[in-house]
């Protein structure tokens, strides 16, 4: 049996951290979507709220957006990412959700990701939007993805006027990914109110060590 005496039981000593514990966050880098660009919706909210905290926030403007190009869409971000590692989170809204994981198949490397949340996104063909179908067609690596990446979650609305629901829940499962369902959630763009996206910033929170994150699967 050890005894320790007073001074030593009162030194002040680092909390224990769990063997597994992921890496701290320093990155952050938001992929927008269709139509969209770096200063819409909720993507500057997402900086202004973890810059401060020395987390560095990463938001590019993906070129012609209106009627993206994968293979240009890809050659940007993979410049915008760069290497990766496990204190990186990649974020995607709608099409950028489906881009990141793109650019995750295409990567030659041994890349390990810290966190992926995906925001109404999608890896089918979504009706009434053509113009983004060649984004699914070619085949991704969910499996690979949910192995080299530590966390994953995805955030749907009750009824999206844009991405059906049910194809970000397939999203979600396919990713294994934690699933919060927020509702009168829309598509989360600003024009429905989504300046800010809370339950976002509940995931990013709790992975950033701020406060614990709530689930609804």
């Amino acid at each position: 049996m050890t005894v320790l005496d007073d001074d030593a039981a009162t030194t002040d000593l680092p909390a224990a951290q769990p063997l597994d514990a992921p890496p701290p966050v320093t990155r952050v880098v938001v992929v927008h979507g269709l139509g969209a660009s770096s200063d819409n919706h909720w993507f500057g909210a997402v900086r202004d709220r973890y810059t401060p905290h020395g987390v560095e926030v990463l938001v590019p403007d993906l070129p012609r957006s209106q009627a993206p190009d994968l293979d240009t869409w890809l050659d940007v971000l993979a410049d915008a990412i760069g290497p990766l590692d496990e204190g990186t989170v990649l974020v995607g809204h709608s099409l950028g959700c489906v881009t990141i994981l793109q650019h995750l198949a295409a990567r030659q490397d041994e890349w390990r990701l810290g966190g992926l949340a995906l925001v109404a996104g999608f890896v089918e063909e979504v009706p009434g939007i053509p113009e983004v179908d060649h984004f699914v067609e070619r085949p991704l690596a969910p499996d690979a993805v949910a192995a080299r990446s530590r966390r994953r979650h995805v955030v749907v609305a009750d009824a999206d006027p844009v991405v059906p629901r049910r194809l970000t829940e397939t999203l979600a499962r396919v990713l294994d990914a934690d699933l919060t369902v927020v509702e009168g959630g829309g598509h989360f763009v600003a024009g429905g109110g989504f300046d800010r996206l809370p339950a976002l910033e509940d995931v990013l929170d709790a992975w950033t060590g701020e406060r614990p994150v709530t689930t609804v699967s």
